[in-house]
């Protein structure tokens, strides 16, 4: 079964050269755009964190998702598909395909964190492969893979009206004072979003172009916003970080706008991306998946910090707060959004879901 999976990776690799070598020919072409009713909604997928054969509890609420949300952009999270047969990848991606649903993501720590995993290259290629695909090497010299942006053209197809910034937030890090933690998004990737926010500034008469940023490891910030400072490292008291910070695991429960069942778990380095964000002001919130039991948003320089659940039923998770995020905008009023969590647990009240009959949840 490996040798027969293996071919077969080879054998969709080779078709998709030709599909990469048009991806990064029409990188800079725009293919989504506000709808008529001047709105466009992107429902934001973390953490399928699954392999072939998926989970049915999970294809069945991501697919009842898509149904009841109709949304006009997918973005997976990060921790897609965890092995190497390429079945799992058409699992998920069919259900999009089916619905014709424009896709793209992020990759996340466990998308490729062993050899036994095709590189995120190849993953690339396996994802664009398919129709609407939207995900694209913006640079493939900077850290990581896929790291890129999305245009979405006003309404009347004139002008880009709203951006959409996709990085890749690495996986594990060795750091210089010996620290093995998560990634984050490094500091060449950071310059390209500065490269690419000017451009489209200047293209845009001199205006910045609002945007909302995805990627699947939280910046370190977090705890900046809704942790206590501590003054020193008290070892698994503490969250400490690359920079000699630390903060005490006793959260500001009234800054919190949502729900938070585990600490956080950012990158320990930081090269200045939110400092970034907040610097350039074009950036309204960014979007972030690999703590999948929480779900809040809270506002911070600015800038929002936007945790979305994970939506697997193989991983863990919980019942409650299991779900997708919908972020709408508005062309009338681009300089603000509103999200929500569609969770399981609600669709699964609705008539004729088959989340109850697939997970033996009758109740959430």
């Amino acid at each position: 079964m490996k040798k027969i999976a293996s071919v077969f990776l080879a054998a969709v690799l080779a078709l998709s050269f030709s599909t990469l070598a048009f991806a990064e020919q029409g990188a800079g072409e725009n293919t989504i755009k506000f709808g008529s009713d001047g709105k466009f909604k992107i429902m934001y997928i973390c953490d399928v964190q699954d392999s072939y054969p998926l989970n049915d509890g999970t294809l069945a609420f991501i697919g009842e998702a898509l149904d009841e949300a109709k949304p006009d952009i997918a973005i997976l999270g990060g921790d897609n598909i965890m092995s190497g047969d390429v079945r799992g990848y058409d699992q998920l991606l069919s259900l999009f395909t089916e619905r014709n649903v424009p896709f793209s993501f992020v990759f996340g720590n466990h998308d490729h964190d062993s050899d036994s995993k095709p590189t995120k290259e190849e993953q690339l290629l396996i994802y664009q492969s398919y129709d609407g695909c939207l995900a694209y090497d913006a640079d493939p010299s900077l850290s990581g893979c896929a790291t890129h942006n999305l245009t979405i053209k006003s309404s009347d197809g004139e002008r880009a009206a709203f951006n959409l910034w996709l990085f890749d937030s690495g996986d594990y890090c060795t750091y210089d004072d010996g620290e093995r933690d998560y990634d984050r998004v490094r500091r060449d990737q950071i310059e390209w979003y500065i490269e690419k926010s000017i451009e489209l500034q200047q293209a845009n008469g001199g205006q910045k172009v609002p945007s909302l940023a995805f990627q699947h490891i939280i910046v370190p910030e977090v705890y900046e916003a809704l942790f206590i400072k501590s003054p020193f490292r008290l070892n698994k008291l503490t969250k400490n970080f690359a920079d000699g910070s630390s903060y005490l695991y006793i959260p500001n429960l009234i800054k919190l706008n949502g729900m938070m069942f585990e600490a956080p778990c950012p990158s320990y380095g930081n090269d200045g991306e939110w400092d970034t964000f907040v610097e350039r002001g074009d950036v309204l919130g960014c979007a972030f998946g690999h703590d999948h039991i929480n779900s809040f948003v809270v506002k911070y320089r600015g800038v929002d910090l936007i945790q979305t659940p994970g939506s697997s039923f193989r991983s863990y998770g919980k019942d409650i707060i299991r779900g997708v995020r919908l972020l709408t905008i508005d062309e009338n009023d681009p300089w603000s959004y509103e999200t929500e969590v569609l969770t399981a647990a609600e669709l699964a009240q609705k008539d004729g879901s088959k989340i109850p009959e697939i997970t033996g949840k009758s109740a959430f």
